[in-house]
């Protein structure tokens, strides 16, 4: 019966292995920065290679500088102007709605960013200069409208290109247009979206810049939902980095917008992920990654292939339209001195939708979040391990201020870890990252962290912790016997790095000589009548463990927190003997803890408190330490 629950328990593990974190961890590496709980963080920008990092909240843009081991901030105070204050109070309108949130900050070229905010439900913009000055929006010609919504309550997406910003409006007149700069100001038609909440934007460049495709991601009232149907339904709509517009009556609209139907999950299975929380296009591999939930709480990652759905866009057949389509460019994108294009605004103004219904690689998520918590952002990372062969890495924002960081390569997918940075617990609501720099910035309402990339140390006590962590990052170095970061530029392959990310692969460590990982022996004197609990804390919670007495006869236990602990009472006697606990993982055993078990003779019982390595109290009836 002991050996059917220990295979039952090994089986369970390897099942569940992929869909939970490896090592739950508090990154040591970081640098932090906190917030009042009126400062309400809304966005962040970073450029690349840069130590400043750009924060908008209410009434405030911050400036953090990041230097060594220290963040200095600089404060500059956008209010909304008191008149536009006081007709929005005038109005009755919400108090929350009647102050200025910065919800957009963008580059437009190498001396200027961008700065936008709400102002009191009347958008107001700022330009800044390299010297952090800032110039008000009557200095420049800019429609504030057009690039920030007018409430808080609402989402904006921006996206620079080559000096012109393009932006989408989410709301009951959503829209997605290019909204400043040197090219024509253009836009959807009012029928094109339907109350639009846009998550994400994306450039998809092509190396001929005629074929340049910027994406946007977003979800939809599903107007055909029945009463058992998803209430909405995620999208991506694109149009043509060179598109001038209509002509005649149309001339202010896009002539190459195109959307299609985004479904994260299999479409023979009913139980589909229909709604997107963020979506990242990894430019490296043309690769997509988004983030869903549905509507029975759980949360799932999918990836999608940016060729097929160019290729979809460029190729398609209009959804409702059963008319002729030769002599047309529809979804093409070509030379705006070509008057062709313009004539396909007759075909799509009241036809934008492809049939084409844009499925995952593989048509099923990479793997579904099984806890409680859902995903909120992601980012993704193209990275070269040891054997210099590139890898993609996620970083997954959670609703509970954590973030998974996950190995993707092809079927493989392994959450690493899950990395708990924040004081306070609160959902993720921007990352940004900087490969430039080895860099992740993170922020929730309340507060920003800058995280290392490869953070290695969280690794180094021996070769199998550093290998079996199977981040492409690291690697163990045998000569200064340290888990150290793999270089990301040129070819590495001399540095003479140990590192597998095969899961089958168990003999890279050996005949490397490792210090000893596991606890002293411990000797306890407890009456056999009693109670007893002994710890044994988890060093990963992919590895399956055993409790071994004697080294010949086998305990299961009980995964409590972190802990896999030994539990005896009246249906368990104790029994006295050399009680050890072990760990297997991907062909390795470790030995993690040991206790001496004596019988005290009968004693009355007394509690103690037992303080194990992982820092957790553990309730012990009478369990005496000798």
């Amino acid at each position: 019966m002991t050996a059917l629950r220990l295979c039952f328990f090994s089986l369970f593990c390897l099942a569940a292995s992929q869909k939970i974190p490896r090592l739950k961890l508090i990154p040591t590496d970081r640098l932090n920065a906190s917030f009042a709980e009126k400062a309400e963080l809304l966005v962040l920008f970073h450029d690349a290679g840069s130590d400043q990092l750009f924060i908008g909240g209410r009434e405030q843009l911050w400036i953090l500088t990041f230097k060594d081991s220290a963040v200095t901030p600089t404060q500059i105070q956008l209010s909304a102007d008191e008149k536009v204050k006081a007709d929005c109070k005038k109005k009755q309108r919400a108090d929350q709605e009647c102050h200025n949130f910065i919800k957009v900050i963008q580059r437009l070229n190498a001396t200027n960013i961008i700065v936008c905010g709400t102002n009191a439900a009347s958008p107001k913009c700022w330009l800044l200069d390299n010297n952090n000055t800032y110039y008000e929006s009557h200095t420049f010609k800019i429609n504030a409208g057009n690039i920030v919504p007018a409430l808080p309550s609402q989402t904006a997406v921006t996206i620079a290109v080559d000096g012109n910003l393009y932006s989408a409006l989410s709301g009951s007149k959503s829209i997605i247009q290019r909204s400043y700069g040197t090219k024509r100001l253009i836009k959807t038609e009012d029928n094109w979206l339907t109350r639009a909440e846009f998550v994400s934007a994306a450039l998809l460049a092509d190396s001929n810049k005629v074929n340049d495709e910027i994406y946007f991601f977003y979800n939809e009232v599903n107007n055909s939902a029945g009463l058992d149907d998803e209430p909405y339904k995620a999208q991506l709509g694109r149009v043509c980095k060179v598109d001038e517009g209509g002509k005649n009556m149309l001339i202010d609209s896009w002539t190459t917008f195109l959307k299609a139907r985004l479904v994260c999950g299999d479409p023979r299975d009913p139980k589909r992920f229909h709604h997107l929380r963020d979506a990242f296009l990894l430019k490296e591999s043309r690769t997509l990654y988004g983030v869903f939930s549905s509507s029975w709480g759980k949360a799932a990652v999918c990836k999608y292939s940016m060729n097929e759905i160019s290729s979809a866009f460029k190729t398609p057949k209009l959804k409702g339209y059963t008319g002729p389509l030769s002599g047309y460019r529809i979804g093409t994108c070509i030379s705006p001195s070509s008057q062709t294009q313009k004539n396909t605004l007759t075909i799509i103004k009241d036809h934008p939708e492809i049939e084409t219904v844009i499925y995952p690689e593989g048509q099923h998520p990479l793997y579904l979040l099984e806890n409680n918590e859902n995903y909120t952002r992601v980012v993704a990372d193209r990275v070269r391990d040891a054997s210099n062969v590139t890898r993609d890495v996620l970083f997954l924002g959670t609703d509970q201020g954590k973030i998974h960081k996950v190995l993707q390569n092809g079927e493989q997918t392994v959450i690493i870890a899950e990395l708990s940075p924040f004081k306070k617990e609160a959902p993720i609501s921007s990352m940004v990252l900087d490969t430039t720099m080895g860099h992740l910035y993170v922020s929730t309402e309340f507060e920003v962290v800058r995280l290392l990339l490869a953070d290695c140390d969280q690794y180094k006590d021996t070769c199998w912790n550093c290998v079996l962590a199977r981040d492409p990052y690291c690697g163990w170095d045998p000569n200064g016997k340290t888990c150290s970061a793999v270089a990301q530029s040129g070819n590495h392959t001399s540095l003479r790095l140990l590192q597998s990310l095969d899961p089958q692969s168990t003999d890279v460590c050996k005949g490397v000589e490792d210090q000893k990982n596991q606890e002293a022996l411990k000797k306890v004197s407890v009456d056999p009548t009693s109670y007893i609990y002994l710890p044994c804390p988890l060093r990963s919670y992919h590895a399956t463990y055993t409790w071994i007495k004697d080294d010949s006869k086998e305990y299961p236990c009980s995964i409590d927190r972190e802990s896999c602990t030994l539990h005896f009472g009246e249906s368990n006697p104790m029994g006295q003997g050399i009680f050890k606990c072990t760990s297997k993982e991907e062909g390795y055993r470790e030995e993690i803890t040991a206790y001496e078990v004596t019988l005290n003779g009968g004693r009355m019982p007394e509690v103690s408190l037992v303080v194990v390595a992982t820092g957790i109290l553990f309730l012990a009836i009478t369990i005496l330490l000798l």
